[in-house]
């Protein structure tokens, strides 16, 4: 399959979507993959005997619970696969084999008892109970059930029912229809079983197991002449296996060993009639391996719990349950190493487990002194099960050990459920609730209120009070931001391209406000227009700032708002241009020149003028041009009576960190560190009062501070580009793009393993660069030998973009360490040749 085709957009909470549907794809369409688990594939089987119409052949022994499909679909969040009846798949979704058993679903009450069993069995396989109790809405008549097909009829309800509801009286009722007066027919044998190891598995009280079982036991004799040998051996196998399990409770071990050898000694010499029955084999031997090796686990033998873990991964590669075994013997054995190699990979092939997996390899990963690895691990298991104790406590113990307060506080919140707003239970939307729908952001950061601010801003309608009435956080977020915090939340529901397509209930009262403004927005004025397109531009709607505001010539323009607000569409227009052929604000700079344009506006763009020029056209001479313009409004600026010191020593500050660009295009150091000098010590004496401007100084401070490092790095004073770069980490522990200069600063030096540390936290604090944080830690731990670590990486950078061709490279090299080798060189290698298709194609474009 195309597999970043098939993910792109798609973020699951840990494997990549891709991975999720290959191994377990039978539940998704009712086909199978090369990596389809055992488990899976009892669906594909079903459907097979479903078109056979082969009464008493054998099927699957194991059926998933109805939380099994759930889980699949949450943790992948391949929402579009998302049924509880057959109909719930679209028809462009679903495999020939699921159209096939969905047209036979549709006419259920046509069917006759063969093919109702058949239906139902199905139904069961790809745990859709609700649908089976649609086609077996009742207990079946006991005296009909005396018949096999209709007893298997009844078996599926009753199988259906523990599924959902477990040991509920409605299931007890259905199993007893069956068990209580049985009939000798291969139904019956295992129906009768499937009652007793019910009861030594779940019950309370077990003591009617024997009974059950024994009375299985004599059924299977009655029958043993009408059976061939490879059904008669299942059938035992089936049966020792519920015998097993209760020895087990008993823990009479040595009679559960001594069963379990002779009937795996039987097994072993069995052969398939065909094709189907080879299924049905394969899955006979994954059980009776897998109590072996639990047994072996329970009694010590070390020897025989190696054996058993080495045949399970050959016989079955990406089951998560001998993945899981195989880490637990590592772990016992102290191999942290193989352990946390083990659970990562375990991990990946949930559902079941994958929460566990993680914070067991994040136990090891501690253990092994790779502490910002296991607290991204952390991290990762509360996003997988945010509601499990087991999963918030460990969050909460890694928060405090890193004396990372506030996050432990947003950790407790987010775990705790909110029945009114499912959503809050997402770690992204606790920590950015205003850009999703203008809820309060829980996050520290700075940046993580600034659609609220812009809100804030246009519901005051632009009143002068203390804060003058400019918008003037000098942040702008990447276009990209809005649709990567929702990609990698799962939060689909929030993805759209205008307010109003929202859904009610995701929407706050000011998001219902914003909408009311929007309903209005042409007969608003100017200054209107601007600060509601503000509030759109910060919550991610570049596009829709561009539709709502039609571009016009700017000698058409006549008043200072009708100047600020096309200024702010071209540069709205600008910065959702850039990373593709970036459209120069030359809308602005014409603005710049108008006779309307007030002081403060061309003061603006003059200085946009100069960092657009130093970043696109490298052109000094034109930098050097729009400084002079930007210092003659500076001047006019400083000059009016009207403006506060706070915002003199602001725009002044401001001015000369973006003008730098020019000292620095002409190689002048001198220069550049005055201008910088003067931008810093303003920065540093500004008057702020009040939380607004304190929040406006303490970006200024932290941008200026950033800048200075840079420009330290840049003339080779690495030690205090370091040192500035602690003082903007100190500012905002929680900017992303902090820590990759940290990180940057670190590789400078050769340290690797350090940086990559850096590189996580810029990772688990996206999502403006969680690939990227992922991919250049995963190469950071391969520099530094450790292979484990950059293999989990480098899959995490793919599991959120699909396409990153550095990222599969890195994979393919490391993939090994965790037993993905071939699995990552056949990804990079059909990303290559689908890249290379690609551009050829572009190519031969006329």
């Amino acid at each position: 399959m195309n597999r970043w085709e098939f993910s792109h957009g798609i973020v699951g909470v840990n494997a990549p979507s891709w991975l999720t549907y290959e191994v377990h794809r039978p539940y998704f369409d009712g086909a199978e993959s090369p990596a389809t688990v055992i488990q899976a594939r009892s669906a594909v089987l079903a459907a097979r005997r479903f078109e056979n119409r082969s009464p008493g052949a054998l099927r699957f022994g194991m059926t998933m619970p109805a939380s099994y499909r759930r889980l699949l679909v949450q943790e992948s969040r391949l929402t579009a696969y998302r049924a509880t009846v057959p109909t719930d798949l679209p028809d462009e979704l679903a495999s020939p084999a699921w159209r096939r058993m969905t047209g036979a679903y549709r006419r259920h009450a046509e069917l006759d008892q063969l093919d109702r069993s058949g239906l139902a069995h199905w139904l069961v396989a790809v745990c859709l109970p609700a649908a089976v109790l649609e086609v077996v809405p009742a207990d079946l008549d006991p005296a009909a059930c005396q018949d096999q097909v209709t007893a298997a009829v009844q078996a599926a309800r009753a199988a259906a029912l523990f599924g959902s509801e477990g040991l509920s009286e409605r299931t007890t009722a259905a199993y007893r229809v069956l068990a209580d007066h049985p009939a000798p027919t291969v139904a019956h044998v295992q129906a009768v079983a499937g009652w007793g190891y019910l009861l030594a598995r779940h019950a309370g009280d077990d003591s009617a197991a024997p009974l059950f079982l024994g009375r299985a036991r004599e059924l299977l004799k009655d029958i043993a002449g009408e059976l061939t040998r490879f059904t008669h051996t299942v059938l035992t196998a089936r049966l020792a296996l519920r015998e097993v399990m209760y020895a087990e409770r008993q823990r009479d071990f040595g009679s559960a060993r001594a069963l379990l050898a002779d009937v795996r000694a039987s097994v072993a010499e069995l052969t398939a009639p065909d094709g189907d029955d080879e299924l049905v084999l394969l899955e006979t031997r994954r059980r009776l391996l897998d109590r072996h090796l639990e047994i072996a686990v329970r009694t010590g033998d070390t020897e025989a719990e190696r054996a058993a873990v080495e045949e399970g991964v050959a016989l079955d590669p990406w089951d998560v349950k001998i993945r899981m075994q195989a880490a637990q013997a590592h772990e016992r054995a102290g191999e942290h190493e193989q352990a946390l190699a083990g659970y990562l990979h375990a991990a990946r092939l949930g559902p079941f487990g994958t929460g566990f997996a993680l914070l067991r390899a994040a136990d090891r990963a501690r253990e092994l002194g790779h502490t910002e690895f296991a607290r991204v691990l952390n991290e990762r298991a509360f996003r997988a099960a945010p509601r499990a104790g087991a999963t918030r406590d460990a969050l909460l113990d890694a928060c405090r050990r890193d004396g990372d307060r506030p996050l432990a506080e947003l950790t407790e919140r987010a775990a705790t459920r909110d029945r009114e707003r499912p959503y809050a239970n997402n770690w992204h939307y606790r920590m950015y609730a205003s850009y999703f729908n203008l809820g309060e952001s829980e996050s520290p950061g700075l940046y993580a209120r600034l659609p609220s601010l812009a809100y804030e801003f246009a519901e005051r309608g632009g009143e002068r009070g203390a804060e003058r009435a400019e918008v003037n956080w000098q942040r702008l977020m990447p276009p990209a931001f809005r649709g990567n915090l929702i990609r990698e939340s799962g939060l689909t529901e929030f993805a759209v391209d205008h307010p109003a397509d929202l859904p009610e209930h995701l929407r706050t009262p000011r998001w219902n406000r914003l909408c009311e403004w929007l309903d209005d927005f042409g007969g608003q004025g100017p200054e209107r227009q601007q600060q509601v397109a503000m509030v759109l531009y910060r919550l991610g709607f570049a596009k829709l700032v561009l539709e709502l505001i039609p571009a016009v010539p700017v000698d058409r323009l006549r008043t200072p708002a009708e100047l600020r607000l096309h200024h702010w569409r071209d540069l709205v227009r600008y910065v959702a241009s850039v990373g593709t052929r970036v459209a120069a604000p030359e809308t602005s700079f014409a603005i710049a020149e108008h006779p309307a344009c007030p002081t403060n506006l061309r003061f603006v763009i003059a200085v946009v003028a100069v960092v657009f020029h130093a970043r696109e056209t490298r052109s000094l001479e034109e930098a050097t041009r729009w400084r002079e313009i930007g210092a003659r409004a500076l001047e006019e600026l400083l000059a009016e009576p009207d403006r506060s010191p706070f915002e003199k020593m602001m725009a002044e500050s401001r001015f000369y960190r973006s003008v730098s660009f020019v000292p620095f295009l002409a190689g002048d150091r001198g220069w550049l560190a005055r201008d910088m000098d003067r931008a810093e010590e303003l920065a540093r004496a500004v008057p702020a009062e009040g939380p607004y401007q304190e929040f406006l100084k303490r970006e200024n401070l932290r941008a200026c501070v950033e800048s200075r490092s840079k420009e330290c790095y840049a003339f080779g004073e690495d030690e205090r580009g370091d040192r500035l770069v602690a003082e903007a980490l100190a500012l905002d522990p929680y900017e992303p793009k902090t820590h990759i200069e940290v990180a940057e600063g670190l590789l400078r030096r050769d340290l690797p393993r350090e940086a990559a540390d850096s590189y996580l936290r810029t990772a688990r604090l996206g999502p403006v660069s969680t690939a990227f944080g992922y991919a250049s830690a995963g190469e950071c731990f391969r520099r530094a030998g450790r292979p484990v670590l950059a293999e989990d990486c480098f899959l995490q950078a793919l599991r959120l973009d699909p396409y990153a061709i550095s990222a599969a490279r890195g994979w393919a090299a490391v993939g090994a360490a965790n037993g993905m080798g071939e699995l990552a060189r056949t990804y990079l290698a059909d990303l290559e040749a689908w890249g290379a298709a690609r551009l050829a194609a572009r190519r031969e474009r006329p």
